[in-house]
């Protein structure tokens, strides 16, 4: 009977859906902390605000719908960090070991399937809406890890990184609300996630310095810097959502801010 390696049960975990995101990007506590502050509480705020929906359906929401994107995702995860490195200028490694090609047919496997059914189970498999942003998302994924552009890939980067926010709402909103809902998510993650992000981006490939990025308060002004813009967004669509999540986002930076030191930090990070 063949022995049970931990290198073996390392495969294991990373062929389960979100097992290797978790090991490669979502590090706990500081990243997976810095997530599910940022983007998924947000996202079911979103989901519950948006489509009208009591919190404990909203998160069961969420998660169906968080379950049927980073299934997509972490293919992109695994292109990045095999085909991706080829082209890019400041490549950085982050799993360090060696996959089969019997290992990549069952990762892909897993995920498409696992992928299907939360969608089947979300009522959106037959939405034509829904696998137009699952194609957007794909060619996405496929562009940013065969261009050899740097400048190209912020382009790219910023799709997915609105993607990455709005893609476990959509589903939600798809049944019941309607298109003002579905932008208003959009625009949402833009000002709120992908901003901040987007000049991380930057200053990690070396073509933006700003050194201030470092310093503790600085998420906390830029969420105050977007607020006009968040208020109008209210305004004009009728929603509370983007001003709730922007409070939500202020509170955390808050609390960041005056508690000094903590288990984790909570800047922007550089993966889309």
């Amino acid at each position: 009977m063949p022995k049970f390696s931990a290198t073996s049960g390392r495969h294991l975990i990373l062929l389960l859906p979100f097992g290797y995101a978790f090991q490669s990007r979502y590090h706990w506590p500081r990243d997976f902390m810095v997530n599910a502050l940022t983007a998924w509480v947000p996202g079911v705020i979103l989901v519950a605000l948006l489509g009208d929906l009591t919190i404990s359906d909203a998160f069961i929401r969420y998660l169906l719908g968080y379950a049927s994107f980073i299934c997509i995702y972490e293919l992109g995860y695994l292109a990045n960090d095999t085909i991706g490195l080829r082209h890019d200028p400041t490549p950085r490694r982050r799993i360090d070991i060696g996959f089969s090609a019997g290992f990549i047919v069952a990762f892909i496997v897993v995920r498409l399937s696992i992928g299907l059914a939360a969608a089947v189970v979300l009522g959106v498999a037959n939405s034509g809406l829904y696998w137009a942003s699952v194609s957007a998302l794909v060619a996405g994924l496929i562009a940013h890890n065969t261009l050899r552009s740097v400048e190209l890939k912020f382009y790219t980067f910023l799709q997915l990184s609105l993607l990455r926010f709005t893609l476990p709402v959509l589903p939600a909103l798809l049944i019941d609300a309607g298109t003002t809902a579905i932008l208003t998510s959009f625009a949402t993650a833009l000002l709120l996630f992908t901003l901040p992000r987007f000049l991380t981006y930057l200053d990690a490939k070396g073509r933006l310095t700003l050194p201030e990025r470092k310093a503790r308060t600085y998420h906390l002004k830029t969420h105050v810097a977007v607020l006009p813009l968040v208020i109008l967004l209210s305004v004009l669509t009728d929603e509370t959502a983007p001003l709730v999540c922007l409070i939500w986002g202020v509170a955390v930076q808050l609390v960041y801010v005056t508690r000094g030191r903590l288990p984790t930090r909570f800047p922007g990070v550089t993966q889309p």
